[in-house]
């Protein structure tokens, strides 16, 4: 198990050292709402609603219009464009017209009585009644002349706009967010308004956060596939779009090549939604949190997905003692229905099975079983063969999985699988004492799920890393990872911290550089690194904000 070792000093000794067996699914019933409404909150009450074209149903758009200042920039391209139109809950016996502008006061940063900033008042009130929480300079106005100038209504300061009767939505509505005097390392605020002209009463407001980040373009091939997962009772699931990884090649010259560089994720696993028992069925139900961000999927999920990156659930036991090992061949069908319609309805690239806190055992529970498990991967996939399927082996249920149960080969139907959060499973080692999942080839499986290390105490830190050969470590950039596996996998993403702002991203780096072993004569390296935005490291910017 040498190769472990070598391994473990990789992932985590440079962070140390820096700081169905049917073939049919039977839909029984598929609900998966519990009889509440799927419509985000902000769509199922009030007088309307201002719907972007961009991040449609969400109250908050974020926003990224591009460097001002990049080279080669055509001089045409101003800035973002996005349409908005107004959306009335019910259509109306008269006709309503409306004002779509910013308000001027916020618009041209009018000084208060007291002798304060007004924007700032108003930037104030938002991150309160948002939850938003952030020390840095973000939201700042270019100047002191205001946004007014840097947003095009219309091509104007407003749009008037009116909703006949009978009719719910208005006509479209150009903004234009200019790039001019915007600056890279703050993030802007843009509150508009729909203010009905005849009352003058203030319907709704739709804030834009704009960062003028230009977009990363895509380079090369990444040598893995990286996953990762979301605590949705702690962070906003955007987090995991923010970060990006270069990988540069230097030959004997210092001469650079660029292997790669994009987002640093591939998967995220936003959690938690469990496996309960309720009258003798297998039923799907979330935490609060997770279905409130399922509900807002436009403004939490699609944004990441629009730019590559798979969005899955990740399911786990819900302590009842019914659990994805002890499933009747009905109750699979009534499980799968159920995910296959939340998928569905929600928009999902797939789903992460993880057996933990099932409670096996409890009274009038059935025990555990070899089938169960095999069954229900197969149906999953059989149910939604263009969806992710992945599992964590955590080997007290997956065990039975390394040989096939009534035909089933669990690798024929699962897309990756990886070593649970406490264990360092290595089943493809020529030593190994265990053996690997029964189809699942050496590359999709993740040997290492890297710990969230801000978490872990010094002593355990340093238990790790006394199991480790330290004189090797030194040399780590000489070794192939362990197992050949082009999977690596993390615990959930924290907020950053102050003293720990490398916790989380570092070991990805080391591990990526990894796959570009360096020879014994040191003629060419690979260097690796985890870019991270303003908008990260701004501490706990991205805690949950509902």
């Amino acid at each position: 198990m040498k190769k472990i070792i070598q391994y473990i000093c990789a992932a985590t000794g440079l962070l140390l050292m820096l700081s169905a067996c049917q073939e049919d699914v039977v839909i029984i019933n598929p609900d998966v709402t519990h009889e509440r409404s799927t419509e985000g909150v902000e769509t199922t009450s009030g007088k309307g609603h201002l719907n972007s074209k961009i991040c449609p149903e969400s109250k908050i758009v974020l926003l990224s219009i591009g460097d001002p200042t990049l080279e080669g920039r055509d001089e045409d391209d101003l800035g973002r464009k996005d349409e908005l139109s107004f959306i009335l809950p019910k259509a109306l016996e008269k006709d309503i017209t409306l004002k779509i502008a910013m308000e001027e006061a916020y618009a041209n940063n009018e000084t208060m009585t007291d002798g304060g900033s007004y924007t700032s008042y108003v930037v104030k009130v938002f991150r309160e009644e948002h939850k938003i929480k952030s020390t840095g300079s973000d939201f700042n106005i270019p100047g002191n002349n205001g946004l007014g100038n840097n947003l095009l209504i219309n091509g104007g300061s407003e749009a008037i706009v009116t909703i006949r009767a009978g009719e719910r939505k208005s006509e479209k509505v150009e903004l234009l967010f200019k790039r001019e005097n915007l600056q890279g390392q703050f993030t802007y605020l843009f509150p508009i308004q729909a203010i009905d002209t005849e009352t003058g009463e203030l319907l709704e407001e739709i804030y834009y956060l704009v960062n003028p980040v230009e977009e990363k373009n895509l380079t090369g091939e990444k040598p893995c596939t990286m996953i990762s997962y979301i605590d949705t009772e702690v962070m906003n699931p955007l987090i995991a779009g923010q970060f990006t990884i270069s990988i540069d090649y230097y030959d004997s010259d210092y001469e650079q090549t660029t292997l790669y560089k994009g987002p640093l994720l591939d998967i995220l696993n936003v959690r938690t939604a469990f496996l309960k028992e309720a009258h003798g069925r297998a039923e799907l139900t979330y935490t609060a949190d997770m279905e409130y961000v399922l509900k807002n999927r436009a403004r939490y999920l699609k944004p990441m997905q629009e730019k590559g990156l798979k969005v899955c659930l990740a399911i786990m036991g819900g302590g009842t003692g019914l659990g994805f090992a002890n499933l009747t061949d009905v109750q699979i069908s009534d499980f799968v229905a159920q995910v296959q319609t939340a998928v569905s309805l929600y928009d999902l690239d797939g789903v992460n099975l993880w057996d933990k806190e099932a409670g096996y055992g409890k009274e009038g529970m059935a025990p555990v079983n070899n089938t169960s498990y095999a069954k229900l991967i197969k149906a999953l996939k059989s149910a939604m063969p263009d969806k992710l399927l992945t599992l964590v082996d955590t080997r007290e249920t997956t065990e039975v999985l390394c040989e096939e149960q009534a035909g089933i080969r669990v690798g024929d139907y699962l897309d990756y699988a990886w070593s649970s959060l406490g264990d360092i499973l290595a089943p493809y080692e020529p030593d190994a004492t265990i053996r690997p999942l029964a189809g699942v080839p050496e590359k999709k499986y993740g040997t290492i799920f890297l710990k969230d290390m801000a978490v872990m105490s010094q002593d355990e830190q340093m238990n790790l890393m006394e199991n480790t050969i330290l004189g090797e470590y030194m040399n780590m950039m000489r070794f192939t990872p362990l197992s050949g596996t082009d999977v690596i996998v993390g615990a959930d993403i924290p907020y950053m911290d102050y003293g720990k702002e490398g916790v989380w991203n570092d070991p990805w780096a080391t591990w990526a550089t990894c796959k570009y072993p360096i020879p014994e004569d040191f003629s060419y390296f690979t260097s690796t690194q985890v870019e991270v935005p303003y908008s990260v490291r701004d501490y706990y910017m991205f805690q949950k904000d509902w």
